[in-house]
């Protein structure tokens, strides 16, 4: 008997018994048995189980104990949950793959101790090696002002650039500059900015594309390299129950990245579900789009796929280039808005025109209006509907704009981290939008009111992609130790339940994935996370503590804590 039919004829066997979950001697037995958990399904029909059966990586049969169990034949492996509680496995909707070993400069505070740790990172290098690190934010230098002149007190011979926190902008020190020939009479490049100082001088921080001026002289990451650093984190995503990542890169079909994630599927290696975005081009071609689909038609198994197209209509609020309405409450200027409106309506049209979906990184309540007039647009234009449009970050959106969420169809991509209430947030954040924006900022449950889809990622590397540390801010709206006591904006925080319907039902549909995945039921994928302890019974402050125990990606299991 084939996997396919022997899957058929354990889910007939299951719905032929009408949840007896009893099986007849002429019946098959499932390939494991998960029992004695406390398995919250999600599945509004069945919210509680304590096993499942599995076959062929889906669930065949969920119930009790002493339902599940006798189905179990001689070969089937038998797993005990112990206990434990039992959700499905968490999806994370925004994730990069960090390809280039670089100095971990998050949480840095000082310069001091950024100096520190750029001086160990470059002691694993050779000494004509460019020394990288990623994780730096204003609130590590005086007065809010990164300088070159802080990389040049103990790198002035050895090029430096260092990416901020958010990915949007770099810190080069002086001898990268002039490598890179940026100078006083460097112009701007397009949707880029170089930062000077009152005499005209660059400070080292390149905003945006100005950062290509400096980041092509870096020698590329090999594709073994790659290769290598996608299953370390793969392992280490799998440690945190995650099951399924929607990569948002836009590598596209090409590039060592892309490489990396063939070569994985090809080697049958994937630890997790990949869904993998292509680039969203500018004046895209009809011969482009049909390179996308022919990529999208070869990937169409369940590990890896494609069908999603990654834009970016703005920068960051940390950077000062998100594009808002209003000027910024600290500095001149409304940010960076990188399309204009009619060629944004037009890619997004063509895009839209043939079946593709479209995710849009807009952070500015400007950007934000720009991509909810694109997809309007394109469904007025196309006459299509459910194409499930994303918008990324969606991070400070004007509450008039609110509505147009449900009534567009399009989702909320949001990042749970994003509500931590971190020095950065606080002191750099908070200011440059003044209290009235800031209020409205990462307010997940202003779009959960509105009735918005909403999917929950985590934008790593930017943020840390443990999904309890995510859903610890997303309840809490908090830090790990409880700070500050009245929580950031408190009264957007959400209950458990919800958080947890956003990292796995909510994720699941925002990559039209939710008819087999983000709930456990009898036809679903067998993904789920066995959790160190009872999230939905103790305080929401103990959240981030919380550890998976087991991961299971179709009934395998991909992590196991000792």
């Amino acid at each position: 008997m084939t996997p396919r039919r022997r899957v058929l004829c354990v889910l007939l066997l299951s719905l032929a018994v009408a949840g007896a979950c009893r099986r007849t001697p002429a019946g098959p037995p499932p390939d494991a048995v998960f029992t004695n958990g406390r398995i919250w399904t999600g599945d509004a029909a069945r919210p509680e189980a304590e096993a499942l059966a599995v076959t062929g990586g889906r669930i065949v049969a969920i119930g009790t104990t002493a339902e599940i169990d006798p189905l179990a034949g001689t070969d089937t492996r038998r797993i005990d949950l112990a206990g434990r509680r039992v959700v499905p496995g968490f999806n994370d909707a925004h994730w990069h793959l960090p390809t280039r070993p670089t100095a971990d400069l998050g949480d840095s505070g000082s310069v001091e101790v950024l100096q520190r740790r750029l001086r160990e990172f470059a002691a694993t290098l050779g000494p004509e090696e460019w020394i990288t690190g990623r994780g730096w934010g204003a609130t590590d230098f005086p007065d809010r002002r990164p300088h070159r002149r802080y990389l040049d007190a103990v790198f002035p011979d050895r090029p430096v650039l260092l990416t901020d926190r958010d990915g949007h902008q770099t810190l080069a020190n002086s001898r990268a500059l002039q490598l890179a020939s940026v100078t006083r009479a460097t112009p701007d490049p397009q949707n880029g900015r170089i930062d000077r100082d009152a005499a005209g001088e660059p400070t080292g921080v390149l905003k945006e594309a100005a950062s290509g001026l400096v980041r092509r002289l870096i020698p590329p990451v090999t594709a073994d390299q790659v290769y290598r650093s996608l299953m370390a984190e793969l392992d280490k995503a799998a440690s945190f129950g995650l099951t399924s990542l929607q990569v948002a890169s836009g590598s596209g079909a090409s590039g060592v990245e892309y490489e990396a994630y063939a070569r994985a599927a090809r080697e049958g290696v994937l630890k997790l579900r990949l869904r993998v975005a292509v680039p969203f081009v500018r004046d895209v071609t009809d011969a482009r789009l049909a390179e996308f689909q022919a990529l999208k038609q070869t990937h169409a198994g369940s590990l890896l796929t494609f069908g999603i197209a990654k834009g970016m209509l703005d920068g960051t609020v940390d950077a000062h280039t998100a594009a808002m309405v209003d000027p910024y409450a600290d500095q001149p200027g409304t940010g960076l808005p990188m399309w204009d409106q009619p060629s944004l309506n037009a890619a997004v049209a063509a895009y839209d025109r043939v079946g593709w979906q479209v995710q849009l990184h807009a952070i500015g309540d400007r950007a934000i209006r720009m991509a909810l007039d694109a997809f309007e647009f394109a469904g007025a234009t196309n006459a299509s509907s459910d194409r499930r449009h994303r918008i990324e970050h969606v991070e400070v959106p004007a509450l008039s704009d609110l509505p147009r969420f449900r009534a567009l169809g399009v989702i909320a991509s949001t990042q749970a981290m994003f509500a931590s209430p971190d020095t950065i947030t606080l002191s750099n954040y908070a200011p440059a939008l003044g209290p009235e924006r800031a209020s409205r900022s990462n307010a997940f449950r202003l779009f959960d009111t509105a009735g918005a889809a909403q999917a929950f990622g985590s934008d790593y590397p930017v943020f840390t992609m443990e999904v309890m540390r995510g859903i610890h801010a997303a309840v809490t709206r908090q830090l790990p130790d409880g700070t500050p006591a009245e929580g950031f904006y408190a009264e957007h925080r959400l209950s458990v339940a919800e958080a947890v319907r956003h990292f796995t039902a909510g994720s699941a549909y925002a990559e039209f994935a939710d008819e087999h995945k983000g709930t456990l039921a009898v036809g679903a994928l067998a993904d789920f996370v066995a959790l160190s302890e009872d999230i939905f019974d103790i305080p929401p402050g103990r959240l981030a503590e919380v550890d998976a125990m087991l991961t299971v990606m179709g009934g395998a299991i991909t992590w196991r804590r000792q």
